[in-house]
């Protein structure tokens, strides 16, 4: 057998071995079926600020004043009542708003729009030192914006819903006590 036959031989078989195993060496591996699955590479970034100024100025003055009378009352001491209303208001106030969040989720094509858009929906748990994260996300991915390593950004999901909760220590050291939150629903 010559060598070129024993190679076209070995490559069919390495060929035929790698479609058994994943599918075709040479065909796209991106998701596109129901069941398919997607990495989401989650890059969020929002900073949000308001701030508001407001002053008030309001001033009243009242007045009325008694002279003396003629002739001989002309000497009399002068009676009057005078009142005056002040008021004023100075207000301001500001928030600030700052979020990031940078992960990677994957996720599973759940269905598949008529027009080739994807719906998907993955969750991501993660337990460290007794502090729980769990990332999800949901959205609607176009075919066209899936890399070649079947990932999307998270910024490029239509009607994306991207969640972060953290559980444990530390996120119940920043929570007010019980009777802290009690007063200020009173106040």
């Amino acid at each position: 057998m010559s060598k070129k036959i024993f190679l076209l031989i070995f490559l069919v078989h390495l060929s035929l071995a790698a479609q058994s195993m994943q599918g075709s060496l040479f065909a796209d591996q991106r998701a596109r079926n129901v069941g398919d699955i997607i990495t989401v590479l989650v890059v969020e970034y929002s900073t949000a600020s308001s701030e508001a100024k407001t002053s008030t100025s309001k001033q009243s003055d009242h007045g009325l004043m008694l002279y003396g009378g003629s002739k001989s009352a002309a000497y009399s001491p002068k009676q009057g009542i005078r009142g005056e209303v002040n008021n004023d208001f100075d207000g301001g106030g500001s928030v600030k708003r700052q979020g990031q969040l940078q992960t990677k989720v994957t996720a599973t094509v759940n269905e598949v729009r008529a027009n080739g858009d994807l719906v998907i929906q993955g969750t991501r748990t993660m337990d460290v030192n007794g502090e729980k994260g769990m990332t999800s996300v949901y959205g609607v991915v176009r075919q066209q914006d899936i890399s070649g390593a079947n990932t999307v950004y998270s910024y490029q999901l239509a009607e994306a819903q991207i969640q972060y909760n953290g559980k444990g220590v530390v996120t119940d050291g920043q929570k007010p006590g019980f009777l802290t939150r009690m007063i200020n629903k009173v106040f």
